[in-house]
């Protein structure tokens, strides 16, 4: 079984990701650096997903992640980040949740809003005219939206790292007991 981080943007899917995949010894994987890699295959070059996003649009961007969570549903014991809008396609949470325990990384909203908005490249999908009430906007759909999928809801809102990892390994090690004592 797989751990499944999801949540918006900056709340730290990738940081405690890594943290997770060191302490139980498991691959990580991103997402975003899987959609890069198909991106160079098909177009020669490599570019971030900033860029990708720009230059394919939403709708080819969401093609490509599509495409890469896909190729992910035979993937076992790793632990996977997505990105902010990978979970609203709801064949890409169909297909992750199939082999994976699905941990929401709830980041409260005004802090959250003033770490996305103070980073040096201000997100694609904002909208740079008004971009604190598009933050809100997208923030509002989505949490409502997450909090619908039946994840376990970790608020990491000022925890240490330590603490989020530890919490989210805790949780993982008894759901995981709990399905192989039903299992048997």
């Amino acid at each position: 079984m797989n751990i499944l981080l999801f949540g918006i943007k900056g709340c730290g899917k990738t940081t405690f990701g890594k943290q997770i995949a060191k302490k139980l010894g498991r691959a990580f994987i991103d997402t975003d650096h899987l959609i890069e890699d198909l991106y160079r295959m098909h177009r020669g070059h490599r570019v971030p997903c900033r860029e990708i996003f720009l230059e394919v649009g939403p709708a080819g961007f969401r093609a490509l992640e599509y495409e890469v969570i896909q190729s992910l549903q035979d993937v076992q014991n790793s632990v996977i980040a997505v990105g902010g809008g990978a979970m609203i396609m709801i064949e890409n949470v169909e297909a992750l949740s199939k082999s994976s325990h699905m941990f929401y990384l709830v980041f409260e909203k005004e802090p959250l809003k003033k770490r996305v908005l103070s980073m040096q490249d201000l997100p694609v999908f904002l909208d740079p005219n008004n971009p604190e009430s598009s933050f809100d906007r997208m923030y509002d759909e989505r949490d409502e939206y997450y909090r619908k999928l039946g994840a376990t809801e970790i608020n990491v809102t000022g925890m240490k790292d330590a603490d989020v990892v530890s919490a989210i390994c805790e949780i993982f090690d008894e759901a995981v007991r709990k399905k192989g004592s039903r299992g048997k």
